[in-house]
C-alpha cells in the first residue's frame, strides 16, 4: 500500500526555499499527501486524521522544516497552537505523555508493524525526542528521523545536507537578498569563524586537519546564498517567550543551555567529516539579544551553512538516520522513488502483549534508553505458535519494573519557539 504523508506546515510566501511545495511534489506520485491547514498542522490533527481513516498504510511520513534543537515544525495540540506555540519540543512531548493530554491513535491506525519516518529536520540527533515521540504515537513498530538536514530538490529528489552552525549575535543573515556588507564579506566571516569552531577538534593521527576543515568550508560557501542550491545559507531563529509574570529579558536570562544534538562520543575518521553531526552547537540565555526596539522580545539566531550530499538516502539505521523501535525491526525502506525514501517494509510477526507494551511505553516516557529496551526484547524467547509457551511479562513483575523507573521532572513551559518563516 502507498505511503501516507503529512506536511506539518506550509511555506512562507517570501521564503526563497519552497520546502513543503517541493515535498508535496516528491510524495504526490506515490501516495496520499495531507497538506497542513492554513494555520498549520498539529500532532493532534495528525492523530485525528489517522483515527478517521479506515485503512492506514504501514508507512506514515511526517515532513517538517528544520527547526533546530530537537523540535518539529508544529505544536502538539490544537489548544497549544491557539495559545501561540509553533513547534513541538522534547519538553512538550514529555509534558503530553505525563499529563496524557493527547490520546494515541491506537489500533488499527498504529500497530507494531507501523513505520513512522520523519523527513526534513535533523531531529534524529536527539534520541530522547524520538523516544518521546514514539511513546506519544503509542509505540509504532519503528520511528526513524534524519541526523542531517533534509531537502527536496527542484528536480524531484530527496537529499540530505551536511551543515555547519554558528550562534550569531546579532544575526549575520537577516532574510534579505543580500546580507549587510555583501556576500563576499559574509562568506569570509562565516568561514573564518566556523574554521575556528570545527577546526579546533583534533582527529587522532591526522596532520593538517584544521587546514582541511577551512578548505572544506571555503568550497561549500563559495557560491552559497539564501536560495536553495548545491550549498546555501539559512537561519534558525529561536524566540524566547516570557512565562507568567516574567518579562522577556528575565526569560532570556533564565534560559538553560540547549544543544542541537546528543553528545558525540566518536569522531569521524578525517576532519572532512566534522560538521553538526559530530560537533554539537549549544545555545543559552547568554546568546539572546533584543528582537525589537522596545526589548519586549528576545531571540537567539543560529546561522547555518548547508551543502547538499548528492546521494540516494536509505531510510534505515545508519550514519544518516536514527531509529527507535517498540517491536521487532522492519525491513529497510525503499522509498517513493525506489531508492532511498520510505517504503512499507514487513514485520517478522513477532509481537508482544498489550500489557508488556504498556510497560515499555512507561519506560520510554521515563527516560530508559531505547537500546536497553531493545536488548530486553531481543533476550525474550520467541515461541512457536504451537508450543504453548508465552512471552508475556507477569503482571507483578511488570508493576515492579515500572515502579522502579525514575520519573523525569516535567517542565510545564518551554520558552524556545523557532520562528518557522526563518527556517529552511
Amino acid at each position: 500500500m502507498a505511503d501516507l504523508t503529512y506536511l506539518l506546515n506550509s511555506d512562507a510566501a517570501a521564503s526563497p526555499n519552497q520546502f513543503y511545495a517541493l515535498a508535496k511534489t516528491f510524495f504526490d506520485p506515490s501516495g496520499t499527501v495531507v497538506e497542513a491547514p492554513p494555520e498549520g498542522q498539529t500532532l493532534e490533527g495528525v492523530f485525528n486524521d489517522l483515527k478517521a481513516r479506515s485503512d492506514v498504510p504501514a508507512t506514515v511520513n511526517l515532513v517538517s522544516r528544520a527547526s533546530g534543537f530537537a523540535s518539529i515544525d508544529c505544536p502538539v495540540t490544537l489548544a497549544s497552537q491557539a495559545a501561540g506555540r509553533r513547534t513541538t519540543t522534547v519538553d512538550d512531548l514529555q509534558a503530553a505523555l505525563a499529563t496524557k493530554s493527547l490520546e494515541p491513535p491506537g489500533q488499527p491506525a498504529i500497530t507494531d508493524g507501523t513505520r513512522i519516518v520523519i523527513y526534513g529536520c535533523d531531529v534524529g540527533r536527539s534520541e530522547k525526542f524520538l523516544r518521546m515521540l514514539s511513546g506519544l504515537f503509542g509505540g509504532p513498530g519503528e520511528l526513524l528521523a534524519p541526523l542531517r538536514l533534509g531537502v527536496f530538490t527542484p528536480d524531484g529528489k530527496h537529499r540530505l545536507a551536511q551543515t555547519w552552525s554558528l550562534v550569531r549575535k546579532p544575526p549575520l543573515v537577516l532574510n534579505s537578498a543580500d546580507p549587510v556588507g555583501g556576500w563576499p564579506d559574509y562568506r569570509t566571516q562565516f568561514v573564518n569563524d566556523a574554521s575556528v569552531k570545527f577546526g579546533a577538534v583534533t582527529i587522532p593521527g591526522e596532520i593538517g586537519g584544521a587546514d582541511r576543515v577551512k578548505g572544506m568550508l571555503t568550497t561549500a560557501a563559495a557560491n552559497a546564498k539564501t536560495a536553495l542550491g548545491p550549498a546555501f545559507f539559512f537561519e534558525e531563529t529561536v524566540q524566547i517567550l516570557p512565562d507568567g509574570p516574567q518579562n522577556a529579558a528575565a526569560a532570556a536570562a533564565s534560559l538553560a543551555p540547549r544543544s542541537n544534538g546528543d553528545p558525540v562520543t566518536a569522531l569521524p575518521e578525517t576532519s572532512l567529516g566534522l560538521d553538526d553531526t559530530t560537533l554539537v552547537t549549544t545555545i543559552s540565555g547568554a546568546d539572546a539579544f533584543p528582537a525589537n526596539p522596545a526589548s519586549t522580545e528576545f531571540a537567539i539566531t543560529v546561522a547555518i551553512l548547508a551543502q547538499i550530499v548528492d546521494e540516494d538516502v536509505l531510510i534505515a539505521e545508519g550514519p544518516d538516520y536514527r531509529r527507535v523501535t517498540a517491536s521487532e525491526g522492519l525491513a529497510p525502506a525503499l522509498g517513493p522513488d525506489g531508492a532511498g525514501g520510505t517504503g512499507s517494509g514487513g514485520s517478522d510477526g513477532g509481537g508482544i502483549s498489550a500489557e508488556f507494551q504498556a510497560v515499555i511505553d512507561k519506560l520510554l516516557a521515563g527516560g530508559v534508553a531505547q537500546t536497553d529496551i531493545d536488548a530486553i526484547l531481543a533476550a525474550i524467547p520467541r515461541s512457536d505458535a504451537t508450543d504453548g509457551s508465552t512471552t508475556d511479562v507477569p503482571a507483578d513483575d511488570a508493576e515492579e519494573t515500572a515502579a522502579e523507573d525514575e520519573e523525569w521532572p516535567v517542565e510545564a513551559s518551554d520558552y524556545l519557539q523557532p520562528a518557522p518563516e526563518d527556517l529552511v
